[in-house]
């Protein structure tokens, strides 16, 4: 029986700048759109902000009994204001307090201000990071991995996908995907914008290039197809055998979303936005509102990521977890989580954040021949080095 019971002694929070590391979005496309100052991007098209820089924030949490976790939320514009929410204003209302398990902890944050509206952004993030730092630190304490405690029999290798070919040209793109499927991919996501006859011609030479070498193509629009042409995407994307159309509408659009499945074509697929079961659930009703359901475990945290999960599997609705920007802690609470998702689905690979993950400390899981494996050891699987923190932390 493993014991859950903590009472936190101490929130320590850490803003990260990758300065010599390559963007999120690399090189796809060149660069392109007005930059605001020296530190956001706007792409031309394109309504969602980027940083120029990969930004992130990792957060510790040490137990007065001595245990220290790691966590880090996927906030990747501001996340210096999340580490203010976290040390400055939620770290004063939990010192001391004894919590019967971290399902406890994050019902107490959501509870203070959800009277006063804060049930979103990044009073959310930092709940987020903080439970998966209490998770890391449990698993440590009671010698076991994060997975474990989530489910009773959690996977231990996940099938992957490439998410996104992130290079200037078509052509570099293409040869850029045939190098990775060398490495025992199947499956593959392209990212690409609300115009319907770029983003199919993209799939189609992609498609022509490397014959029958992928197994599951998918398409992410970043919430940028128009109601008007949703059904034509969705149609589109369903003939040339797209395994999902991901986030087609935009994320407040419930209606929209629900109009859409009663069309034919490519399943939908959504859920990175989102960040309490509060949210989640009128999209799970009956009309439900998506086909695939992608959680973003740096926003939801593990203790509310389950109910997500159990309202997903309610309705019938497969997972797999949206792996956005982060380094070591959030690609391994990632990994734990899916490992208690079922197996219907490729699980998200983010190539160029991979890399990344070892920048600050080491990591347990592997990647090998198309598959994640994921560790055995207590907690996350992750360790910190502080030394190497030290140089990314912005002050």
């Amino acid at each position: 029986m493993i014991n859950t019971d903590f009472t936190i002694a101490r929130i320590d929070t850490f803003h990260l700048a990758l300065s010599d590391q390559p963007s999120y979005w690399e090189d796809y496309k060149g660069k392109g759109g007005d930059a605001a100052g020296a530190r956001f991007e706007f792409r031309d098209g394109w309504r969602t902000v980027y940083p120029l820089t990969v930004e992130t924030y990792l957060i510790r949490v040490e137990l007065t009994d001595g245990s220290i976790g790691w966590g880090e939320g996927n906030c990747p514009i501001g996340p210096e204001v999340a580490c203010l929410v976290a040390e400055s204003v939620q770290q004063p209302m939990v010192l001391g307090r004894e919590f019967e398990g971290a399902v406890q902890l994050w019902d107490f944050l959501y509870d203070a201000q959800r009277g006063r509206g804060y049930a979103s952004g990044y009073w959310l993030d930092s709940m987020a990071a903080i439970d998966i730092a209490v998770y890391d630190a449990l698993g440590r304490r009671e010698g076991v991995p994060v997975a474990a405690m989530l489910c009773e029999k959690p996977r231990t290798q996940l099938p992957v996908y490439l998410s996104g070919l992130r290079r200037r040209t078509r052509e570099e793109r293409l040869e850029d995907l045939k190098r990775w499927l060398d490495t025992g991919l199947t499956g593959v996501k392209l990212f690409v914008d609300g115009d319907l006859d770029s983003g199919s011609a993209e799939v189609e030479f992609l498609q022509a290039g490397v014959g029958d070498g992928v197994d599951q193509w998918m398409v992410d629009t970043l919430w940028m197809v128009s109601p008007e042409h949703g059904p034509e995407a969705r149609r589109r994307y369903g003939e040339m055998g797209c395994r999902w159309l991901e986030c087609p509408l935009e994320p407040e659009d419930l209606a929209g979303h629900r109009e859409l499945l009663t069309h034919p074509g490519a399943p939908i697929a959504l859920g990175e936005h989102f960040r309490t079961h509060f949210q989640t659930e009128p999209w799970f009703e009956t009309p439900r509102a998506l086909d695939v359901f992608q959680p973003d475990i740096g926003r939801t945290g593990f203790s509310d990521g389950l109910r997500q999960l159990a309202q997903a599997r309610a309705s019938g609705v497969p997972t797999t977890p949206h792996m956005g920007n982060g380094l070591g802690p959030f690609q391994a609470a990632t990994l734990h989580f899916a490992a208690a998702c079922g197996d219907e689905l490729l699980q998200e690979y983010q190539a160029g954040l991979a890399a990344r993950a070892t920048l600050v400390g080491s990591t347990a899981w592997t990647y090998d021949d198309g598959i994640f494996r994921i560790p055995q050891t207590p907690g996350l699987g992750v360790e910190v080095d502080e030394q190497a923190l030290a140089r990314y932390v912005v002050r």
